[in-house]
C-alpha cells in the first residue's frame, strides 16, 4: 500500500497510460519486499533478546516513556492547538 502514496510522481513521469498501474504495483510490491526483508532479518535478533535482563529492564522502559512522551506532544497539540514539532 505504501507506492500508492507515489502515484502522482508517476504521473509526472510521463508513463504511458497502460505502464502506470505496472509500475505502481510493482513499485509497491518492492517496498513491501523491502519491508519483509528487514522483518525477517531482525525478528530473530528481536526473539532472543526478549529474554534478556536488558530487554526487559532497559529496552521496555525506554520504549513505554518514548510512546508516552509522543502521546503527551500529541495530546498538548491537538488540546491546545500548538505546534510544539513541525510536521
Amino acid at each position: 500500500m505504501h507506492g500508492f502514496g507515489f502515484a502522482a510522481v508517476l504521473l509526472d513521469l510521463g508513463l504511458e497510460r497502460g505502464t502506470r498501474a505496472l509500475s505502481l504495483a510493482a513499485f509497491s510490491l518492492g517496498v513491501e519486499a523491502g519491508q519483509l526483508v528487514i522483518v525477517g532479518a531482525f525478528l530473530p535478533l528481536a526473539l532472543w533478546a526478549r529474554h534478556t535482563r536488558f530487554y526487559a529492564h532497559k529496552v521496555v522502559a525506554a520504549g513505554s516513556w518514548s510512546i508516552a512522551a509522543v502521546a503527551g506532544i500529541w495530546l498538548t497539540q491537538r488540546v491546545f492547538d500548538l505546534q510544539l514539532v513541525p510536521g
